[in-house]
């Protein structure tokens, strides 16, 4: 946290999450709200992992090319903007799915040119060495929005409606893109000048080619690949199954439900303080125990009682906060620099199109049985625990990371 450059990048990071955390509580109740239907919420809420799927590997390659600094702050500007348009919709009662869903969209693409940006722009601010204090920092944000957010923007939408909350959503992009604007970022293109002139179709392909074969290049890449794609899955799966599950079995108030996502956040600070101890572990059985860990959490999620459920979503959220912690450090750790934009663009493919499948799962299941989502997450988990343990002697400790080829 010395890294001047490094704190308005996590400062911006920590106004873009609160401002997600929001969102993504308050979206889905609003949509079920207009359409009365969990298959129909899943459906427009899938659209905004279509961006990704779309776009992903030619935003990535095309990043390197320019300051991803520049890039990014745009790119939250234009966020906030649809986010402001998002909430006048709201404000008159505009009740068009069609419409809703063309922002969705817009959002998902937005918000993917972000990511991939900052994920582009660590590992140039801060050394090799710190990236897993880096990555663990940025974890460190994320829990203690995960432990107000939900809350907060529960009690803000019961008090003052979607469409205020949105309001807030919107202002809080603009104050994460002041930061960035203020950030010093010295421009280094991964690629040759003369590549940087997208003339040949052919190189620019072969180019957004080598990041998708990268994440199989190696026994390594594609442990941590598969590891990527089931915490995406099991993150969005599971959370708003969750959300569901307490709204139309349980009958769970919105303040409620915003609190019992609130101890995801508590689940996220004890993962951030425990993070450093496991700096000497071999990754891949560190990963397998975070996944069975996550596992029982899930398990408590379906006792019906309140307390028990606030208890497994710590041990949920918080095994497999620190599981993405492991994964992205493992994956920059390991991969080139002049790859890691192409590798992340690569993996959000992968990983969108597994959170779509989660969130189309997450509706139709749970429209059948409500409890049935929490048996497949945990199966999931513990199939993925039990392979990482056996194919633990591919790890090495998570200091001793270098790029491989």
């Amino acid at each position: 946290m010395i890294n001047g450059e490094f704190i308005k990048v996590w400062s911006h990071y920590l106004s873009r999450l609160l401002s997600d955390r929001f969102y993504e509580l308050i979206l889905p109740l609003i949509v079920l709200g207009i359409s009365g239907s969990p298959i129909i919420t899943t459906a427009v809420l899938m659209v905004q992992k279509t961006a990704s799927i779309l776009f992903a590997i030619p935003v990535g390659t095309f990043i390197e090319r320019i300051n991803v600094v520049t890039v990014a702050w745009v790119a939250n500007f234009v966020y906030g903007c649809l986010l402001f348009f998002l909430s006048y919709i709201f404000a008159r009662d505009i009740g068009d799915l069609w419409l809703i869903t063309i922002i969705i969209f817009l959002l998902g693409f937005v918000g993917l040119v972000i990511q991939i940006a900052q994920q582009a722009m660590i590992p140039r601010i801060v050394s090799r060495e710190r990236l897993l204090s880096a990555n663990n920092l940025l974890e460190a944000a994320d829990a203690i929005v995960t432990f107000i957010g939900p809350a907060l923007g529960g009690y803000l939408f019961a008090t003052y409606g979607g469409s205020t909350t949105l309001i807030i959503c919107g202002t809080l992009y603009l104050a994460a893109m002041l930061l960035l604007i203020f950030t010093k970022y010295n421009h280094q293109p991964t690629v040759k000048k003369q590549q940087t002139l997208v003339k040949s179709v052919r190189a620019f392909i072969e180019e957004s080619k080598a990041g998708m074969g990268h994440l199989f290049i190696n026994a390594s890449q594609k442990l941590i690949t598969l590891t990527a794609i089931v915490l995406s899955f099991s993150t969005t799966f599971i959370i708003l199954s969750v959300i569901m599950h307490a709204d139309l079995t349980l009958a769970f108030s919105e303040t409620q439900i915003g609190l019992l996502l609130s101890c995801a956040g508590i689940g996220n600070l004890l993962g951030v303080f425990l993070m450093p101890r496991f700096n000497q572990m071999n990754w891949l059985p560190f990963l397998g125990l975070l996944m069975a860990i996550s596992g029982v959490g899930i398990i408590l999620l379906t006792t019906s009682h309140f307390y028990l459920m606030c208890l497994g979503m710590v041990l949920f959220d918080g095994a497999l906060s620190m599981g993405f912690v492991v994964q992205i450090s493992v994956q920059q750790g390991i991969t080139p620099d002049h790859l890691i934009a192409r590798v992340r663009s690569a993996v959000y493919v992968l990983t969108s199109l597994t959170g779509m499948l989660a969130t189309f799962l997450a509706g139709v299941i749970t429209e059948w049985n409500t409890y049935f989502p929490f048996v497949i997450g945990t199966t999931i988990l513990s199939l993925l625990s039990l392979f990482l343990f056996k194919y633990r002697h591919n790890g090495v400790r998570l200091s001793e990371m270098r790029p491989l080829d």
